[in-house]
């Protein structure tokens, strides 16, 4: 299962290897040993994978109303960035929004959003919510890259627009007619904003309201500036493993700002599986990128007569994965602070334990 869904994307840099002195002599002390607690049988499958002092990981595999959890330096209450998981819960407020005709799949971003006469504004929330834009990853001004690129390689909290600047950024991308689809944060930001603008609030309200207080999700937020952000926090590390500041991605937080638990996951998986969320349009296929299947952002796959969706996450110091079986009502959340990581093989391993 091919499942493109990064949230920042930036070029590596070398990492200096400082070498510490030590007065004693002989053999070096032992490498502290991750604590690792919760189910054994989680932990045997996933100890090569997230293994490391520095590593804080945690693990949930659902089967119907069981939720198995391990942990590795970590416990219930840690919390983590769950990156472009944010996505699925943006497509499943475009499916309400919709559903309660606040708004239409062929609408016009431009119809809820002050996007002026851009090429934007012509955009439709569906072509937005497959990707189908082709507005780019982030904005291609080369003056907003200069300062954020940067940023993103040192591990710092590069992203505070407002929504206003935001749609200043969107109105100047240049969007010819034969653009090319590509993964776009900057187009879920445009959805989860219109869908807020259309039913009068904001989008942490909108989040709030119908999503985290109708399913119980009382240990995910959706930090939008520094001070937001939950002191249960996991601390972030880059791929090269440097301290990560967290990300507070403000008027771009739908695209992947939210900050969870393994547990509060684990329930918003069971919300999709048979829960509020079972029959959302949000789950329904249409063509997406490199010819896969796409919900509203979610990634969709026929395997055999399995349905999955799914969709990973990265920030610059974590990387996730949620990842169901629809048809044998199986879930699997991997939440790790560490950017960079792919944990697609691990969440197979993990799923095919849970459908036994």
């Amino acid at each position: 299962m091919r499942r493109r869904t990064t949230l920042i994307s930036a070029g590596a840099i070398a990492a200096a290897l400082v070498l510490g002195s030590s007065a004693c002599t002989g053999a070096p002390p032992a490498t502290p040993q991750p604590r690792e607690t919760g189910d054994e049988e989680l932990i045997a499958v996933f100890r090569a994978d997230l293994a490391g002092k520095d590593t804080r990981a945690a693990v949930a595999v659902v089967d119907g109303d069981d939720v198995r959890t391990a942990f590795v330096n970590a416990g219930p209450t840690t919390a983590f960035e769950s990156g472009s998981i944010t996505k699925t819960f943006t497509g499943l407020l475009l499916a309400e929004a919709i559903a309660r005709g606040e708004v239409e799949l062929d609408h016009t971003v431009g119809r809820y959003l002050d996007l002026g006469d851009s090429p934007a504004a012509s955009v439709s929330l569906g072509d937005l919510a497959a990707h189908q834009s082709g507005l780019p990853t982030f904005p291609t001004d080369p003056e907003w890259i200069a300062q954020a690129e940067p940023a993103f390689l040192a591990g710092e909290d590069a992203i505070d627009e407002t929504v206003e600047e935001l749609l200043a950024e969107a109105a100047a991308e240049p969007l010819a007619p034969d653009a090319p689809p590509q993964y776009s944060n900057m187009g879920a930001a445009l959805v989860g904003q219109a869908v807020a603008a259309a039913a009068g609030t904001d989008f942490a309200t909108l989040l709030r309201e119908r999503i985290l207080e109708p399913l119980g999700l009382e240990q995910t937020t959706l930090p939008l500036v520094a001070e937001d952000v939950p002191e249960t926090l996991a601390p972030g590390l880059t791929g090269d493993g440097e301290p990560a500041e967290p990300s507070s991605l403000a008027a771009y937080a739908p695209a992947g700002g939210i900050v969870t638990t393994v547990g509060d996951l684990a329930g918003y998986a069971q919300a999709v599986i048979d829960g509020p969320f079972g029959d959302s349009a949000a789950l329904e296929s249409r063509p997406g990128l490199d010819g896969g299947g796409i919900g509203y952002f979610w990634g969709v796959e026929q395997r055999g007569d399995h349905e999955l969706v799914s969709h990973d996450g990265m920030t610059q110091g974590f990387s996730s994965l949620l990842l169901i079986d629809r048809t044998a009502g199986t879930a699997v959340v991997v939440l790790v602070n560490r950017g960079g990581r792919s944990l697609n093989g691990l969440g197979e391993r993990l799923l095919a334990l849970a459908d036994g």
